[in-house]
């Protein structure tokens, strides 16, 4: 499995996404969703600070405390290290702090 397959998660709760699914017996024989992971594990990378991941201390970058911070050739730099850290690779990151918008193409290699 690549890494963009995996175990999805629901934005908005953070939480597993399920689809149970029962036997005639009423026991459960599958429940978690998969599928395409790449957007998700971008929101997720972005979010996180450093130290959440703790198999990976170094990953995360804290997108949070860039509120207000007109600085960013910082900010894209740090974007691109720690998406490309995770196997992705970075064809544009475009940061624009008057409009609040924060656009990125990556994917992974395999």
């Amino acid at each position: 499995m690549s890494k963009r397959t995996g175990i999805l998660i629901d934005p908005d709760t953070g939480d597993l996404r399920l689809s149970l699914a029962r036997d005639r017996h009423g026991l459960i024989t599958d429940g978690l969703e998969t599928g395409e992971t790449t957007y998700q594990n971008q929101a997720m990378i972005l979010q996180a600070f450093k130290g959440e991941f703790k198999e990976h201390p170094v990953l995360g970058a804290g997108i949070s405390d860039m509120v207000c911070d007109h600085e960013t050739a910082g900010w894209k730099r740090e974007i691109a290290i720690q998406l490309e850290s995770d196997g992705m690779k970075l064809n544009e990151c475009r940061l624009d702090i008057n409009d609040n918008k924060l656009t990125i193409d990556a994917t992974y290699d395999s």
